[in-house]
């Protein structure tokens, strides 16, 4: 599906970097986000091919194209990816396409999202984790407008002492559990069930709005019960004691975000009705079960009382099984007016990363649900998802001309905490011109099944022998390079010809990149790895026999780790820009870095040009793979995530930046970046005062303009929903210089 020239235009203006690419004309050109190619599985077409991959998934409603049916908001906690889908099914019909142009209009979410209306105005607002808590954003979305939400509470808060000192503190959810959000109580405002901060019980903290004010729209809790339910969990697993007594909960010990999350080990909690009879009943997952446990409630409105529990749920059809932390959704999947169960685990690295989507059709009424199992792998089915991290390569590997698509992972998860790692091959079964990607195998050159036990492969390609075809190296999670040389024989044909080779060692996480780096006719060797920096290993060998030496262990000043993060996850990918050389570094937080100013300054520090190239929101510990697969003389890139996906943006030249001055010019700096309440324009010798600047939201809405009085210009943001903004400088000579901006 290719999307209308407007959205394609928006693309272009926020999520990309324009560079020259290989062309007779040698144009600029840009990227824009396109899902077109086809791709087949096994044995249909994927439709969601280009979706990104799924893993440990939290589903929501909300009407992402104002036409009165409610879409689908998907949530995944690897690398914090939004995925957004269309539904276009009718009644029991499932039927969704891939939207990702609405991706960029939430704002940045992290550890647990959930949609719900809270002020009954049929707009879905965000729930989501924040320090010690929740936060809360507004729907504030129209017609004219499209989805756009406000930050309404930064934390929510709530009353803990409602009979006696009406003691205000913040409503705590760890960021391990999934809190219900609903209505329970049936007064139609939302109130919240969550695990204490001990972890056995479950607080009910009432929303007051209809009871105070008669309507909806507010949020304002009181603890209603400290054990809602009456049951407790066992501390050590996932075991239900039923009509527990109900112990006070230590206000000195309520907000300690750290023990919380060391005494409580994780829980989720979706509220369900499966009799009918208007009392709200429970779905639980837990960290320490591969089940979903469904807690009946046989109390009153205002006082819950679990009585049974399914510790098997649903035991009347295939009960959820799978690798611990179950969490359930509840939402109606194939509009049919009665909302179904979908289920996902929720423990990164712990759990399956695969068939990880479980959809259950409610065959029940809407307040009285009987679940039946329908499929374990809901939309993963259409999508390329190699399980967990995804790194894309572009090589033809069959030499018929076109470029396939190779993917390395950091494994499938199998079970007990083991991963089998392999590298997926999606052959051209196009052209160089109109290429189709054709699922072949899910282990190339069956590099899993010869038991070489390498985890977290990432590979690289290149003629490292000068035989005229291309060997292969893989860098694993240990940090070591191993060395396959192309075989006489099929295509797959690769024997390993040094394991550890040279005794490289490049740090945990090794992702190596190869390229003649000094331009001496070798292939140079630079290697990416966890610490956020680059390696560059010199071939001082010969085109024949290659010895990689070290020569810089932060190469070009390179460090694409979060400030104040251990972590960094660099994957290097060097690629010539019509006669110069560009380096493309993924990272932990899923940017892209652009680094130039490479040619003749190997030993110097290069210039960071844009840290949010091509796109900024498709997963966390990005890869990018970029060739001219179409033929059309621009580049194109292939981006994977951690979700184990891959993301398709083509290259569009549509867009002119003659008179957009580059980010490596010194026009003006923002920082910082991030930005929360306020940012500082810093202009350089391009700008003086007087220079007018604009912020201009995704939709391409300028939301604030002004001058540069000083040379440091201090901007409120603190009025601005949170989310990508593109800051636009214009002196009174014309010149114009433009940088992005992340409010969160």
């Amino acid at each position: 599906m290719e999307y209308p020239l407007r959205l394609k235009v928006v693309a272009l203006l926020f999520l990309t970097c324009w560079f020259s690419a290989f062309a007779d004309a040698q144009t600029l050109s840009g990227f824009t986000r396109n899902d077109n190619i086809p791709v087949n599985g096994t044995s249909v077409p994927q439709s969601l091919a280009w979706a990104g991959g799924m893993n440990f998934l939290q589903y929501s409603e909300i009407d992402l194209d104002m036409d009165g049916t409610k879409d689908l908001f998907v949530f995944d906690r690897s690398g914090n990816k939004i995925t957004t889908y269309l539904n276009l099914g009718t009644a029991n019909q499932v039927s969704y396409v891939l939207a990702p142009q609405y991706v960029y209009q939430f704002p940045v979410l992290h550890d647990w999202a959930i949609l719900r209306d809270y002020n009954c105005d049929g707009k879905e607002d965000i729930f989501t984790c924040t320090v010690a808590g929740f936060s809360v954003y507004k729907n504030i979305s129209s017609i004219s407008t499209g989805i756009q939400f406000q930050l309404e509470e930064s934390l929510v808060l709530t009353n803990r002492s409602p009979n006696s000192s009406n003691f205000m503190g913040n409503l705590y959810v760890s960021t391990i559990d999934i809190p219900a959000i609903r209505d329970v109580d049936g007064d139609n405002d939302l109130d919240v069930l969550t695990f204490s901060n001990g972890g056995t019980q479950v607080e009910y903290h009432k929303n007051m709005s209809m009871e105070r004010y008669g309507v909806c729209d507010s949020i304002e809790y009181i603890v209603s019960t400290n054990c809602w339910g009456v049951f407790s969990e066992n501390i050590s697993n996932a075991s239900v004691s039923l009509n527990q007594s109900c112990l006070p909960v230590p206000i000195a010990e309520l907000h300690d975000d750290t023990r919380g999350q060391e005494r409580h080990s994780g829980s989720c909690l979706e509220c369900i009705n499966v009799d009918g009879d208007s009392l709200t009943d429970v779905l639980m997952g837990d960290v320490g079960s591969t089940h979903l446990m469904m807690l009946h409630n046989n109390g009153t409105v205002n006082s819950a009382f679990i009585d049974t529990y399914d510790a098997n749920y649903p035991s009347n059809s295939v009960p959820v099984n799978s690798d611990i932390f179950m969490c359930p959704a509840h939402i109606d999947v194939n509009n049919d007016g009665k909302r179904d169960v979908l289920v996902s685990p929720a423990a990164p690295s712990a759990s399956a990363n695969k068939l990880s989507s479980f959809y259950y059709r409610n065959t029940g009424a809407d307040d009285s649900v009987v679940s039946l199992f329908v499929q374990d792998d809901f939309l993963q089915e259409n999508m390329i998802d190699v399980g967990e991290g995804s790194y894309p390569v572009l090589f033809d590997f069959d030499s018929d001309g076109d470029k396939d698509l190779l993917i390395g992972n950091y494994g499938y998860y199998a079970t007990s905490g083991q991963f089998q790692s392999k590298i997926a091959l999606y052959t051209n079964t196009g052209n160089a011109t109109a290429p189709v990607f054709t699922y072949t195998t899910d282990d190339f050159a069956n590099l899993n099944a010869s038991q070489f036990g390498y985890l977290c492969m990432m590979p690289t390609f290149g003629d490292l022998d000068n035989d005229g075809d291309k060997d292969m190296l893989i860098g694993d999670l240990t940090g070591n390079i191993h060395y396959f040389k192309k075989s006489t024989g099929g295509p797959q044909n690769f024997t390993l010809f040094a394991a550890n080779f040279g005794g490289i060692d490049a740090g945990d996480y090794a992702a190596p990149n190869l390229c003649d780096v000094n331009r001496d006719g070798k292939l140079d060797l630079l290697i990416g790895s966890m610490n956020g920096r680059v390696k560059y290993y010199e071939n001082t060998g010969t085109s024949t026999t290659p010895v990689f030496t070290l020569i810089n262990s932060t190469f070009g000043g390179i460090d694409v780790r979060q400030p104040g993060w251990f972590s960094g996850y660099s994957t290097p990918l060097m690629i010539d820009d019509s006669g110069n050389y560009s380096l493309i570094v993924g990272s932990e937080r899923g940017w892209l870095y652009k680094y130039d100013n490479i040619d003749g300054n190997l030993s110097g520090t290069f210039t960071l040009t844009d840290s949010m190239y091509i796109s900024w929101r498709e997963g966390g510990r990005s890869a990018c793979a970029i060739a001219d697969i179409n033929n059309d003389g621009l580049y194109d890139a292939i981006i994977g995530n951690y979700a184990g996906g891959v993301s398709l943006f083509l290259g569009d030249n549509n867009v002119s930046t003659a008179n957009v001055a580059p980010e490596s010019n010194t026009s003006f700096n923002i920082y910082p970046n991030p930005a929360q309440d306020e940012f500082v324009i810093e202009f350089g010798k391009l700008h003086t005062t007087g220079s007018i600047y604009t912020v201009t939201d995704i939709s391409g809405r300028i939301v604030k303009e002004g001058q540069l009085t000083l040379q440091s210009t201090h901007v409120d943001c603190s009025d601005l929903s949170r989310g990508l903004y593109l800051i636009t400088v214009r002196s009174s000579t014309g010149v114009q210089s433009a940088r992005k901006i992340i409010l969160e």
